[in-house]
């Protein structure tokens, strides 16, 4: 996004963000993002760039504050198991419902928002890998768990949870349950 009034440009973000939550990617445009914002297409093209930037913008705040939550989090001077239990609480909660609306038009559509998701989440396994090993090293995972594996089949497990799901409340309810007993597997 351009520079400029941090007002205007938070309707535009608010604005854009509810019309991901209500349509996806592919149900609006900038006509409609500008009657949203009650702007003319003009100023918001001065204000935004294009819609991709705009796009691009959203995924990296939105990454930025749900990844570095769970970061934070893990990372507390707590007991081991006391983070490993609120873990799925963290993970299931960074997943809000413009991840679960938009995620499959951002890998086939833009490839420059793909690949800010893929680098966020890179950033955000180290982390997972860490506190895994974290716990093997401690002695309190099974003897035979491997941070990256678990690492792994978590990733997995989320990445089928954001296709297969569009309501937020469904995602939580169903991945925390999963995630639960998940993380309770592999404690020893």
């Amino acid at each position: 996004m351009k520079i400029g009034d941090e007002n205007i440009e938070r309707v535009v973000y608010e604005s854009t963000l509810n019309l991901l939550i209500r349509y996806g990617i592919k149900g609006w445009n900038m006509d409609d993002l500008a009657r949203e914002c009650g702007m003319s297409k003009r100023t918001l093209y001065k204000i935004i760039g294009n819609k991709e930037d705009l796009l691009y913008k959203c995924y990296e705040d939105n990454f930025n504050k749900k990844l570095g939550g769970v970061k934070k989090f893990i990372e507390q001077d707590e007991d081991y198991y006391t983070l490993l239990d609120g873990l799925s609480t963290q993970i299931v909660n960074s997943v809000n419902q413009i991840i679960l609306v938009t995620s499959e038009n951002v890998r086939t559509e833009y490839p420059r928002i793909s690949q800010l998701v893929e680098e966020r989440l890179s950033i955000h396994h180290k982390v997972l890998v860490a506190f895994f090993e974290k716990g093997i090293q401690l002695g309190l995972l099974r003897d035979n768990a491997d941070a990256t594996i678990i690492k792994d089949m978590l990733y997995a497990l989320m990445n089928f949870n954001v296709i297969k799901y569009r309501d937020v409340s469904e995602f939580r309810r169903t991945t925390k349950r999963q995630l639960d007993f998940f993380f309770s597997s592999i404690r020893k």
